[in-house]
């Protein structure tokens, strides 16, 4: 099971995190990638690194789930740590922008492994309503980014199951770097068919259940805000004031 969890996936579980408030989690999450935002060296990230693996062992989630998230997404983290060590022709530049990839990866999975998506919706609704006041449309906007989180994971599968099959019929992507290359061109095209295809359905989905974002919505689960929900929201103010406070000085 741990192999086929992704982002955008939710993961089941007792944990503190499960519990949290929705927007509280969304909340936190903001505030983290406002501290790698900040985060130029390697001391900032490995407070970053201290943070996120303390929230990692209040989910109660296997950390072989973690691993494979960032298995799959490896090559972009390798990306990053490249391009971030020729731009700036320095390893320790790269070697921090690589751990603020994997944070951000990993922060992001901590909030939709332990947030159903329609919670996640909800809390997006709640986080962005002043926006409102700019006329933009927040419920629109909130279910967008959902359904953006949602079809990683579809997107992903799709494209394994791509090359599984291309693997079938004999083709080796796995000797040279070209054969790869070959593989993943002939997959691009039809992984982005197979996933429209998966929106046309959750569209008529949707559709069939008359669901409307012009039309108010309640939420049948009651989301209570805890003693956690404050305490964590204040760490993370907190931690980005000091690194805020210490890039200013520095």
């Amino acid at each position: 099971m741990s192999g086929n969890i992704m982002i955008g996936n939710y993961f089941p579980a007792k944990s503190n995190i499960h519990n949290m408030n929705p927007i509280s989690k969304i909340i936190c999450t903001i505030l983290f990638l406002l501290m790698t935002i900040f985060s130029f060296n390697i001391e900032v990230s490995g407070i970053l690194v201290l943070l996120v693996m303390i929230l990692i062992m209040n989910t109660s989630i296997p950390l072989t789930v973690y691993y494979y998230i960032l298995k799959k997404l490896r090559y972009i983290i390798i990306i990053f740590f490249v391009l971030s060590s020729l731009i700036t022709f320095s390893l320790i530049a790269g070697l921090t922008v690589g751990i603020n990839v994997v944070l951000i990866i990993l922060i992001v999975s901590i909030l939709t492994l332990t947030t159903p998506p329609t919670e996640i919706v909800y809390g997006l609704e709640k986080v962005l309503y002043p926006l409102q006041k700019c006329n933009i449309k927040t419920n629109t906007l909130a279910l967008n980014i959902s359904m953006a989180l949602r079809f990683i994971p579809i997107l992903i599968d799709e494209s394994d199951k791509i090359l599984k099959s291309e693997a079938s019929y004999g083709v080796d992507y796995h000797l040279n770097i070209k054969n790869k290359i070959k593989a993943i061109k002939t997959m691009i095209k039809p992984a982005i068919k197979r996933t429209l295809k998966k929106q046309k359905e959750i569209s008529k989905s949707m559709e069939v259940r008359l669901f409307s974002i012009y039309k108010s919505r309640t939420n049948y689960r009651i989301n209570k805000w805890g003693f956690f929900d404050t305490y964590l929201i204040i760490v993370h103010i907190a931690i980005l004031i000091i690194i805020i406070m210490r890039g200013v000085i520095t």
